[in-house]
């Protein structure tokens, strides 16, 4: 026992904790039947959620049982479940909601390369390549349902990560401002809430764009951002007089990233700015949780996390200068260059 008084967990048992691969897909199927949504209204009988979804009885009960024991739900002597603040956040509509995340993490198509971590690691070939037999986004755009997940999930955690980035970097600016890859608009539209800038381009895929549409009008930003739909690495719109890339490099292996950015260099006039929105690993041992996104981006896509220098590199490569470097309290850090 530590002097505050608190246990300290001895390593056994903190490794035991990080072994739980049976709690993502437990937390999966739950929030793939939809069991958060249909507890808003109040506790439910496991029999009555389990004919509500077309689940089998018993094995219903025993999996809200098991999430029960760790707070995911509340069980009582009826078999009655309830809401607990951790299930709240499986609802489709709650605040914060992370049910996109466990809708991702337990997919088939997420969960299965990770199998193959073993293969990528003494080959360095992607495993969602072996596992699925095409490109990660390639797969996401021949399978509109596992699109919207991972739609929802980026949109999720940007909707997380943005006030503080709006907040700490200075978006303003007399130009447009051009959001390359920016998915459903959330980083853009809290630019443009904040009054950072008048008008913005969103670019990215078109059947990310059309998804889009939804999105910013319910913002009410629909008439202040522009839609145009394309590839990033064939063309990006001219004319901005800022690019903000949010969590799009490190999705690339080097090659890859830096024809993105050259891409981005010949769309920009000399006196424009490029801003990347990544996760900046440190140079030393020093624990930071971009060292773990590392090895997702690692199993499928190929992409990697990478430091300051290694960023840097990158950018000159594709003809920018790295001006400086802004750190948050978050993962994120907003990478600043110019046309070099």
């Amino acid at each position: 026992m530590s002097d505050s008084g608190r246990m300290i967990q001895s390593p056994a048992t903190r490794l035991r904790a990080l072994l739980s691969y049976n709690m993502t897909q437990m937390l999966y199927v739950a929030a793939r039947l939809g069991i958060a949504d249909l507890l808003a209204g109040g506790p439910r009988h496991a029999d009555d959620l389990a004919r509500t979804v077309g689940a089998h009885p018993r094995s219903l009960y025993r999996l809200l049982r098991a999430l029960s024991h760790v707070g995911v739900f509340a069980e009582d002597e009826q078999r009655c479940f309830r809401l607990t603040p951790m299930a709240q956040l499986l609802r489709a509509d709650a605040p914060g909601s992370l049910r996109a995340f466990a809708l991702s993490y337990g997919a088939p198509w997420w969960w299965g390369p990770w199998g193959r971590l073993m293969e990528t690691v003494q080959t360095g070939r992607t495993a969602f390549e072996g596992a699925m037999e095409q490109g990660f986004f390639e797969y996401l755009d021949a399978h509109p349902d596992a699109a919207a997940v991972f739609n929802a999930n980026m949109t999720s955690m940007t909707e997380r990560e943005v006030p503080e980035v709006v907040a700490t970097y200075d978006f303003s600016g007399p130009g447009t401002l051009v959001d390359v890859g920016g998915g459903h608009g959330a980083l853009v539209s809290a630019i443009l809430q904040k009054g950072g800038r008048a008008k913005a381009t969103l670019f990215d895929r078109p059947a990310v764009i059309e998804g889009a549409r939804g999105h910013l009008a319910a913002a009410g930003m629909a008439d202040r951002c522009t839609l145009v739909a394309g590839s990033f690495f064939e063309s990006i719109p001219a004319g901005g007089e800022t690019y903000t890339l949010k969590d799009i490099i490190h999705d690339w292996d080097d090659a890859r990233a830096v024809a993105i950015l050259r891409n981005c260099r010949r769309a920009m006039s000399p006196g424009a700015k490029l801003l990347l929105i990544e996760r900046v690993l440190p140079p030393d041992g020093e624990p930071n949780v971009g060292k773990v996104v590392d090895i997702t981006m690692m199993v499928l896509t190929g992409g990697m996390e990478r430091t300051e220098a290694e960023y840097r590199n990158l950018l000159e490569q594709a003809g920018f200068a790295l001006r400086r470097v802004v750190f948050m309290q978050s993962a994120v850090s907003v990478l600043e260059a110019v046309p070099g």
